[in-house]
């Protein structure tokens, strides 16, 4: 279950941001994020809307329909139960009364489209009362996002597997090719899920295993009808992510690149070169920044990776963002590490973790490296050491 939410610690956030509160909204479960910072049961029939109202000082309200009243009886709060259209409105304004500006699940523009989970005609319902509404992004990820001791060491873990996945993966494909054992994509995909699963972790999907141009797709996943064989002389790419298969658990992602031959190709180290160089960039200002006590924004370390690889002449080939959040989902809702498919400008706050991922994707291959950073309470580090620097050429 999701942990209970500290009002208190709310009301203290609401008050540094100079909020007047945080409004909720749901409507057949509408929005993922309210059932989880709520700590709310996310199984149960949800057929009308509901609101929940923390105000910046005093009780919580919690508007039902009077057909569905235990909605929201897993938070603290006033009931004020409703029926008809009439009845909701006398309730939006009865709470709003004297709000001047509150947050919600909502993004201007739809800047960040992990936070827009509120329709705009609610929105349209919210300002008509006189009421400014910004967005909860930095709300969200401070109280879904953050990660505990505990869930730190699920992550941790869950790092490990993969690191030890990585070396496991790569011997067990040299194997195969020094013994003309025939194999593809999807067999050696599936010797990865294979040790995921005997060491207690899950996944939301398999992990990417791609050589030579399916490599140069991002989030190419092989099947048995499309896998490719994997023969010496490839380009060999994994990209693997998991957590534990425990409550409240936080994922752990990365990627390694191979050569299946006892020499990698210039093109390829050339490749691989500029991508880890865009890595490591990025890396030191964010490791840098946030040792020293600077406050930075997600878009700010992608401009440095981003930057890194045009400056080298392959920023066509960076087709995505640098990075994204690690929580309970893969692609949490903490800030992204983005300034080309949004601009992120959450801050990179402690107690979350984020990946730097940049990539070079060409016709004929791809190259992509990722690294995960945890901000801890007094230090950022990387995790899952250690990590790649030199394209492995598996058969020398």
């Amino acid at each position: 279950m999701p942990r209970p939410l500290d009002v208190a610690a709310v009301q203290e956030s609401l008050a540094s941001f100079k909020l007047d509160g945080w409004l909720f909204y749901d409507f057949h479960h509408s929005d993922p994020l309210a059932y989880r910072i709520l700590g709310l049961s996310s199984d149960r029939m949800a057929t009308r809307r509901w609101f929940y109202f923390i105000p910046v000082k005093g009780v919580p309200s919690k508007i039902t329909h009077k057909i569905e009243p235990d909605m929201l009886e897993q938070v603290t709060g006033q009931s004020l139960p409703y029926s008809g259209l009439h009845e909701l409105n006398a309730r939006l304004d009865s709470i709003l009364s004297g709000r001047r500006r509150i947050a919600m699940q909502y993004s201007p523009e739809n800047a960040i489209p992990y936070i827009s989970r509120v329709d705009a005609g609610t929105i349209e319902t919210i300002r008509k009362r006189g009421v400014e509404v910004v967005s909860s992004a930095d709300l969200v990820q401070t109280f879904e996002a953050t990660m505990n001791e505990a869930q730190l060491q699920t992550h941790l873990e869950a790092a490990k597997v993969l690191r030890d996945t990585v070396d496991l993966t790569f011997k067990e494909v040299r194997r195969r090719l020094l013994a003309n054992v025939p194999t593809n994509e999807y067999e050696i995909q599936q010797f990865m899920v294979s040790y995921f699963e005997k060491n207690n972790c899950v996944f939301d999907h398999a992990p990417i295993v791609a050589v030579n141009e399916h490599s140069g797709n991002p989030h190419y996943g092989p099947t048995p009808e499309t896998a490719f064989p994997i023969r010496r002389g490839d380009h060999f790419l994994i990209d693997l992510w998991v957590k534990k298969n425990v409550p409240d658990s936080v994922y752990a992602d990365i990627t390694w690149t191979a050569f299946l031959d006892a020499a990698v190709p210039a093109e390829n180290q050339k490749v691989f070169d500029v991508v880890t160089g865009g890595r490591d960039a990025a890396a030191k200002f964010a490791l840098e920044a946030l040792n020293g006590g600077r406050e930075i924004m997600g878009w700010e370390v992608d401009d440095v990776s981003r930057g890194f690889i045009a400056g080298k002449g392959y920023g066509d080939y960076f087709v995505h963002r640098t990075g994204h959040n690690l929580s309970y989902e893969v692609h949490g809702n903490g800030a992204n590490i983005d300034h080309f498919e949004t601009k992120d400008d959450r801050r990179l706050i402690p107690r979350t973790a984020f990946t730097i991922e940049p990539g070079v994707y060409l016709p004929k291959f791809g190259v992509r490296s990722e690294i995960d950073i945890y901000i801890g309470p007094r230090e950022a580090t990387i995790t899952g050491q250690p990590i790649q620097t030199r394209i492995e050429p598996l058969l020398a």
